[in-house]
């Protein structure tokens, strides 16, 4: 009994730590590459596992309309979202908060969530986790935390 109760605990203890081993969604986005698991939601509907977030980085040739405003060898911010379907969405970090989705012709429409204005520009709001908007519906898109 005595030995089942100390394996119990090395179980709980190994679960606890695992769990704190990860970053929060506010040091990820510090980084400037990286990979982590985060709970996920698309359209405000929470994903049944946790997904793979990757921060990397593409060149500006990788999609027309990036290369027309950039040029064809500038480094761009990457985003990758890997889903529990095994889906992967792609968001390019533009000016402004602006996301661009790699997987769609016209690549714009999407933008991070900031908050009030501060010293140095617009911040980030990741009260609720890190939250992608749909500029033109103004709502959710996706949501990590």
């Amino acid at each position: 009994m005595k030995l089942l109760s100390y394996v119990a605990c090395l179980a709980v203890c190994s679960i606890v730590t695992q769990a704190q081993a990860g970053p929060t969604i506010k040091d990820f986005m510090k980084l400037d590459k990286g990979e982590a698991y985060f709970n996920c939601a698309y359209k405000g509907k929470t994903a049944s596992k946790k997904c793979l977030v990757k921060h990397s980085y593409v060149k500006s040739n990788i999609h027309p309309v990036l290369k027309q405003i950039y040029g064809s060898n500038e480094n761009l911010p990457l985003m990758t979202i890997k889903w529990p379907d095994n889906d992967t969405s792609r968001y390019v970090s533009m000016d402004s908060f602006e996301l661009g989705n790699l997987e769609t012709k016209e690549l714009g429409g999407f933008s991070l969530r900031t908050t009030e204005q501060c010293l140095e520009g617009w911040c980030l709001d990741l009260s609720r986790g890190l939250i992608i908007d749909n500029a033109s519906t103004g709502k959710e898109h996706v949501r990590l935390w």
